[in-house]
C-alpha cells in the first residue's frame, strides 16, 4: 500500500496519508449518492470516480464544522460550514474506527503546520434516535426477501446471474470486469469471484480443461505461479452441500488450499455443466479466499475461522433463475440428431429420461447383432436378449435398419438425392457409430455386454456368421472421406490387411552381380522386405524389391479419411487382427498404435496407449520403430498448438517419459529424435514455466547429450542457454524438485564439456558464479534423496579447464565428499566417482597439502579395506599422485 499512496501522492501533487473506496450520500437530498476513491491529504479531502479521470468534488478542513459518529450506522456525517461549495455528506468506508483515525491525524497535522495550533478533530458520538431527530431522515423499511434466508447475519448478493451469501462485514470494492466482485472485511480477508463466459458443452470436449480436474490443475498453476516456495496443503474434488433454488444443473466442484511466503490461499472451482434451458452450456466459477499471514496473527483469524466464510459462500453459491425449466422438445430433437458426447447423453439419460426417440430401432440393431453371435456358436445369455425385450425384432439386413433409423430423425429426407441432403445422412450415420460404441462403453449396455465382448465373439465365430458380423464391424469402424458426400468404406476390415509394396532403387552391372555371386553373396533373397543394394557399379537400371505394407496407411496419410479409432484400438488389442490378418512383417503391429496415436481424435483412447507404451517402454526400447516414435513425437506437437497457455501437462509429461526411456543407449531413437527437431519442441515446452515438464526434458537431455553431434545441437539451438536461465532462477529455492532440476542440468553441461572444450571455456569465462552454484547445491542437497554422482560428474568435467576452482571445490567440498564415503561406504559408484574428482583435484599441487590435512590417506585406507579391486586400483593410483605433489611443495 505504501507504494500506492507514493504513486498516488505524484498524481495529486501532495502528500497522501489514507486511500480508500467509499459510499458517499448527500445529507440534504438523500436521493444524490454515489461511490468514489476517497484520498486523505494534509489539508483536504479528495474523491475521485472509478475511472480516475477528473476530481469529483473537495473537502477542505478548514471547512469542517462537526462530524457525527452513530452507533448503529457506519455512515460517518460530516457537517460543514455555511459558507462551503458543497453540501453535509456522509462518508460510508470499509471501517468506520481506521477511517475516523486517519481523518484526526490529518485534521490535526493541518492546523499544526498551517496555523502552529494543536486543534483536534470536532466528534460528536450520537444514538440511532439522536441521528433521525437531527436529520430528520428515518430510514425505510427493508422489502421482505421470500426467497430462502439460511444465514443470520449475512447478506445476500447478486453477481452476474448468480446470488450467494456474504457476511456483511465484507465491503463490496470496485472490480475492472462485470462478472468479477471483489470484497474486503475489516479483518483483512479478501474474496475474489470470478465467473466465466458461458460455454458450448460440445465444444469444450475438445479443449485442455474439458473436465474439472484438468481446470483446477490449470488453476492451481496460476495460482502458485508467482510464489517461491508454495505449500500445497490440500487439493481434493468438493462437493456443494446446497440448492437453494431447486437447480438442474450439474455442479462439479474441485478445492484449493495453499500457503505461500506471504498470504493464506483457498479456492473453490465450480463448473456448472447442462445449463437450463437448452442443456446445453458449461460455466466456470472460481471463490478464491485470501488472507496476509500478518493478518491472521493481528485479528485472530485461525485457518478454521476462514474455511467457515468459505464454506458459506462456496456452499450458498446459487443461479439467480428460480425458474429452472428446460426445452424438452429442442433437446429431444438434439439428441435424435446425435450433437452430443457420451458424457451429455449420460446425464440426459440419468437426470432427464431423455433417449433417441428411436432407441426402440437401436435395440433392434444390437439384439440382431447378438443373434448373430448366438447362431456362430459364441456364448451370449439369454438374460441379455431378455434385457432388449422380447418384442425386439431381429433385423439382418443392416442397411435397411439404418435406413429405418435416419426415417425416425426429423428433418431427414432419404428421398431427396440432393448434395446437401447426402451430406447430412452420412454425417448422422458418422454419429450414430459413436453413439452406438457409447451405449456398449458405458450407456445402458455395458455392464452386460461391451465392446471387448464384442471383438472376442468377433475373434470365435463360425464362418458361416463372420460375413453378417463383419459388416457391423465395418460400420463401426465407419473408414469413411472426410468429404461427407461419399458414403463409408464397406470393405475397412479388408483394408487393414498387408499388400506388397514396389520399391524402386538402382541395380548393379551385370558382371559385378555374378562376381559378388562367385563369392558367396546372394544379391536377392524371395521373402525379403527390402531391396538389396550392392554398393559398386550402379546404373541407370531398376530394380524392384518388396515391402509388407497395410493398405488403409496410404488412405489414413492422405488427410482425407478418418476411421473410429476406439474401435480400431479394441480390435488391435483384443487379438482379432492377430488371428484374422496375421501380419508378416510385426512391425504393422505397431503401426496400427501408431496411426491411432497419428490421426485418432478419441483422447481417452490415446491416454491408454500412452500409459501402454510408457509400461514397455523400459525393457522393449529397441522395439520402438520410427513410426511409432514419428506419432509420438507428432501428438507431442498437437498438444503444443492446442494452446500455449494450458497445455495438457499429464500428457506432456508421459511422452517424455516414453521418450526418456527409449532413448537410454539407444542411439536409432536418439538419431531420430534430433532429426525430428525434438529441440523446438522442447524450447516451446521450457517457456511454459511448468517445472514438472522441465524436469522430464533435462532427464531426457541427459541421454541426448551423451554423443557429441547432439551435444552441438543442444547448444546450438539454444535448449543449454534455457537450463542455464532456469538454473540461476531456482537453485537457491528448497524445494526436491527443483534440486534435481538443477542437478539434472548439472550433468547435462558435464557432458557438454566432455566434447566441447570450447564451449566449457566459454561457461566458465561468461558464466561467473556457475561453479559457486554447483557447490551451493551440492552442500544443500542429501545424498540419500539426491543423485550427486551428477554433480560430482559436473565437477570432473569443468575443473579441467580452471585451477581457481580446483581450489575453490578442494577447500569447500572435500571434506563434506569424505564424510559422505564414511558414511554411505556401501555405495560404491559413488565411491568411485568420488576418487575420479580427487584425482582431478589432485592435478593441481597446492590442493594435495590440504588433502594431506584432511587426513586423506584414512581415507584411502578405509577405501582400500573394502576389498573392491576397482577402487581399490583407483586409490593406489591417486594416493601415489597426491604424495608425490606433496613432497614437490615441501
Amino acid at each position: 500500500m505504501c507504494y500506492l499512496r507514493r504513486s498516488l501522492s505524484k498524481s495529486v501533487n501532495a502528500l497522501v496519508l489514507h486511500f480508500e473506496f467509499v459510499k458517499c450520500k448527500n445529507l440534504v437530498n438523500y436521493r444524490k449518492r454515489g461511490k468514489y476513491y476517497m484520498l486523505i491529504s494534509y489539508d483536504n479531502l479528495i474523491f475521485y470516480e472509478k475511472d480516475f479521470y477528473e476530481v469529483q468534488f473537495r473537502i477542505f478542513f478548514c471547512d469542517i464544522q462537526q462530524i457525527y459518529l452513530c452507533d448503529k450506522s457506519n455512515y460517518i456525517h460530516i457537517n460543514l460550514k455555511a459558507d462551503s461549495a458543497i453540501n453535509d455528506i456522509g462518508i460510508k468506508g470499509i471501517n468506520k474506527n481506521i477511517l475516523i483515525n486517519q481523518l484526526c491525524v490529518a485534521y490535526s497535522t493541518y492546523y499544526m503546520f498551517n496555523l502552529n495550533m494543536i486543534i483536534h478533530m470536532p466528534i460528536t458520538k450520537e444514538t440511532y434516535e439522536e441521528r433521525c431527530s437531527r436529520t430528520r431522515q428515518n430510514s425505510q423499511l427493508r422489502k421482505v426477501d421470500l426467497s430462502v434466508q439460511p444465514f443470520i447475519g449475512y447478506r445476500k448478493v447478486i453477481i452476474d446471474n448468480y446470488f450467494f451469501f456474504i457476511h456483511k462485514s465484507f465491503q463490496n470494492f470496485a472490480f475492472v470486469s462485470s462478472e468479477s466482485a471483489f470484497y474486503i472485511d475489516h479483518r483483512g480477508i479478501e474474496i475474489c469471484i470470478k465467473i466465466d463466459d458461458q460455454k458450448s458443452m460440445i465444444q469444450l470436449d475438445g479443449t485442455d480443461d474439458n473436465n474439472i480436474y484438468q481446470l483446477a490443475r490449470n488453476h492451481l498453476d496460476f495460482l502458485i505461479n508467482d510464489a517461491k516456495i508454495p505449500l500445497i496443503i490440500r487439493k481434493n474434488f468438493y462437493y456443494k452441500k446446497m440448492n437453494l433454488s431447486d437447480d438442474l444443473a450439474k455442479w462439479s466442484g474441485y478445492e484449493i488450499y495453499l500457503k505461500n511466503e506471504t498470504h493464506t490461499i483457498v479456492c473453490i472451482i465450480f463448473r456448472r455443466s447442462f445449463i437450463p434451458p437448452l442443456l446445453d452450456k458449461s460455466q466456470d466459477i472460481f471463490i478464491t479466499f485470501k488472507i496476509s499471514h500478518q493478518s491472521q496473527q493481528e485479528f485472530d483469524v485461525t485457518d478454521k475461522d476462514l474455511f467457515a466464510e468459505v464454506y458459506v459462500v462456496a456452499n450458498s453459491f446459487t443461479s439467480n433463475d428460480i425458474h429452472n425449466t428446460f426445452y424438452a422438445n429442442l433437446i429431444q430433437v438434439q439428441v435424435d440428431a446425435l450433437l452430443y458426447n457420451s458424457d451429455i447423453y449420460e446425464y440426459f439419460e440419468s437426470r432427464l429420461k431423455i433417449k433417441p426417440s428411436y432407441f426402440d430401432c437401436i435395440k433392434i440393431f444390437f439384439k440382431s447383432m447378438l443373434v448373430i453371435l448366438k447362431e456362430g456358436n459364441v456364448m451370449i445369455s439369454s438374460d441379455l436378449l431378455e434385457f432388449l425385450g422380447e418384442d425386439t425384432k431381429v433385423e439382418r439386413n443392416l442397411e435397411y435398419l439404418l435406413n429405418v433409423i435416419l426415417n425416425r430423425i426429423s428433418g431427414v429426407n432419404l428421398l431427396d438425392t440432393h448434395r446437401r441432403e447426402k451430406i447430412k445422412i452420412n454425417r448422422i450415420l458418422h454419429r450414430l457409430t459413436d453413439y452406438l460404441l457409447y451405449c456398449l462403453d458405458s450407456g445402458f449396455l455395458s455392464d452386460k455386454f461391451n465392446v471387448t465382448d464384442l471383438t472376442n465373439g468377433a475373434i470365435v465365430i463360425s464362418e458361416d456368421n463372420k460375413m453378417a458380423l463383419d459388416e457391423i464391424i465395418n460400420f463401426l469402424l465407419h473408414l469413411r472421406e472426410r468429404d461427407y458426400l461419399m458414403d463409408y468404406r464397406k470393405d475397412c476390415l479388408e483394408l487393414l490387411r498387408e499388400v506388397e509394396e514396389v520399391r524402386v532403387g538402382a541395380i548393379p552391372q551385370k558382371e559385378e552381380i555374378l562376381n559378388e555371386m562367385e563369392r558367396g553373396a546372394k544379391w536377392s533373397e524371395g521373402k525379403t522386405n527390402d531391396a538389396k543394394q550392392i554398393t559398386t557399379g550402379f546404373t541407370e537400371e531398376i530394380v524392384k524389391g518388396t515391402t509388407a505394407r497395410i493398405q488403409i496407411e496410404e488412405l489414413l496419410e492422405s488427410n482425407k479419411y478418418s476411421i473410429n479409432d476406439f474401435m480400431l484400438y479394441h480390435l488391435h488389442q483384443c487379438g482379432y487382427i492377430n488371428k484374422f490378418i496375421q501380419y508378416q512383417n510385426d512391425n504393422n503391429y505397431k503401426h496400427i498404435i501408431a496411426y491411432i496415436l497419428r490421426y485418432g481424435v478419441n483422447i481417452k483412447i490415446k491416454k491408454k496407449i500412452l500409459k501402454n507404451l510408457l509400461i514397455f517402454s523400459k525393457n522393449y526400447k529397441y522395439k520402438y520403430d520410427d513410426t511409432l516414435i514419428n506419432s509420438i513425437v507428432y501428438f507431442l506437437v498437437r498438444i503444443c498448438e492446442e494452446k500455449k497457455k494450458k497445455k495438457k501437462k499429464n500428457l506432456c509429461i508421459l511422452i517424455l517419459s516414453i521418450l526418456i526411456n527409449i532413448t537410454n543407449n539407444n542411439e536409432e531413437a536418439k538419431n531420430f529424435l534430433i532429426k525430428l527437431n525434438i529441440d523446438k519442441i522442447c524450447n516451446l515446452l521450457i517457456l511454459s514455466n511448468d517445472y514438472n515438464i522441465i524436469d522430464k526434458i533435462i532427464l531426457l537431455y541427459i541421454n541426448l547429450s551423451k554423443n557429441k553431434y547432439m551435444c552441438q545441437s543442444v547448444i546450438n539451438n539454444g535448449i543449454l542457454i534455457h537450463m542455464l536461465d532456469i538454473l540461476f532462477n531456482i537453485y537457491f529455492i528448497n524445494l526436491k524438485l527443483k534440486k534435481e532440476i538443477c542437478i539434472n542440468i548439472f550433468c547435462v553441461i558435464g557432458h557438454i564439456c566432455n566434447y566441447n572444450k570450447k564451449y566449457c571455456k566459454f561457461l566458465l569465462s561468461h558464466y561467473i558464479g556457475l561453479v559457486e552454484v554447483a557447490i551451493f547445491t551440492y552442500q544443500t542437497t542429501d545424498i540419500l534423496h539426491f543423485e550427486k554422482i551428477k554433480l560430482i560428474y559436473f565437477f570432473k568435467q569443468i575443473l579441467q579447464y580452471g585451477y581457481k576452482s580446483k581450489e575453490q571445490v578442494c577447500t569447500q567440498l572435500s571434506a563434506l565428499i569424505i564424510k559422505e564415503i564414511y558414511i554411505h561406504s556401501n555405495d560404491k559408484n559413488f565411491i568411485y566417482s568420488a576418487l575420479t574428482l580427487f584425482d582431478v583435484i589432485a592435478t593441481y599441487k597446492i590442493n594435495c597439502l590440504y588433502l594431506e590435512k584432511l587426513q586423506i590417506f584414512h581415507l584411502f585406507n578405509f577405501i582400500k579395506s573394502l576389498n573392491v579391486i576397482d577402487l581399490y586400483k583407483r586409490v593406489l593410483l591417486i594416493e601415489a599422485k597426491v604424495r608425490k605433489n606433496g613432497q614437490i611443495l615441501r
